[in-house]
């Protein structure tokens, strides 16, 4: 016996309750997900493409020679353009000898330093990226995270890259002191940072960039869940004159010139008043 599945034409309530038993069925693996677990994905989905391995190598320095072996560390980084320009910690690739980035398509690539700010631990490397383009990091605003929102940390802790944790803002505006440099308007989260960590994206849930992990508080160099990252202000502040070096060169240049100018002018006029008391006292 043949079945055939007619539907009722007077009945179009019957018609449209099969169809969404058949979307349902289709699209069961979204509905068992929560709302937050959804945006969750999301934002991953988004900023992950953005956020590298950073590979380094050093050598320890015996009477001018590099030691062997050599010293690795690992680190994270962040796409701030499609050409290749990655911003990091300076922490992580101080004192590298050579420096590998990993993308997110598995492309490993040898970068070099740009230009760097220790004072705000931060460091901008490029990579050669051929005829294919890196996405850049979509930039939020840190002025505006509240204690409680929702945050997510994107990097590369203890080597094992593209990993995600999940936490909040836990404070705004802390001020911390790491081997005599003082770092303040840090954001405090409870995500958990591991070494490796340093140099990655601290995101919203839209997927924006809203920090740059930095560095944890911890007895055992573990996360414990009090991490700190710098606030995305503070990247685009600096990140431009990273990136055109000659901003800050010609800042100083003009400012040599007014100064110049503004004494010249100081000069003149007492020159000016010493000439005509001069004149005065020869009269």
């Amino acid at each position: 016996m043949r079945w055939k599945l007619s539907l009722c034409p007077k009945c179009p309530w019957v018609t449209i309750s099969i169809l969404i038993v058949f979307i349902a069925a289709a699209y069961s693996d979204v509905f068992a997900l929560t709302s937050e677990e959804i945006f969750t994905i999301r934002a991953y989905e988004k900023a992950a493409p953005s956020v590298v391995n950073i590979t380094t190598e050093a050598c320890e320095v015996e009477f001018f020679f590099c030691a062997f072996p050599s010293v690795t560390g690992s680190g994270s980084g962040v796409v701030l353009s499609r050409d290749g320009m990655i911003i990091t910690n300076s922490h992580v690739v101080y004192g590298a000898r050579s420096i590998q980035v990993m993308l997110s398509d598995g492309r490993r690539l040898e970068a070099g330093i740009v230009a760097s700010d220790p004072d705000d631990d931060l460091t901008l490397i490029k990579v050669d990226i051929g005829n294919k383009p890196l996405k850049a990091i979509s930039l939020g605003d840190s002025k505006s995270l509240k204690v409680g929102q929702r945050v997510l940390a994107v990097g590369n802790p203890f080597g094992l890259g593209q990993t995600l944790t999940a936490g909040i803002v836990s404070m705004t505006g802390r001020t911390i002191s790491d081997q005599g440099r003082v770092f303040k308007d840090l954001i405090q989260t409870d995500a958990p940072i591991n070494p490796g960590n340093s140099g990655g994206a601290l995101i919203n849930l839209d997927g924006e960039l809203v920090g740059l992990c930095t560095a944890i508080l911890s007895p055992t160099g573990s996360s414990i869940r009090i991490g700190f990252a710098l606030p995305v202000a503070r990247v685009k502040a600096v990140a431009p004159e990273l990136m055109h070096p000659w901003r800050r060169i010609t800042g100083w240049v003009l400012a040599i010139l007014l100064a110049t100018w503004f004494f010249r002018r100081i000069y003149r006029r007492q020159s000016r008043r010493y000439d005509e008391k001069t004149v005065n006292r020869d009269s």
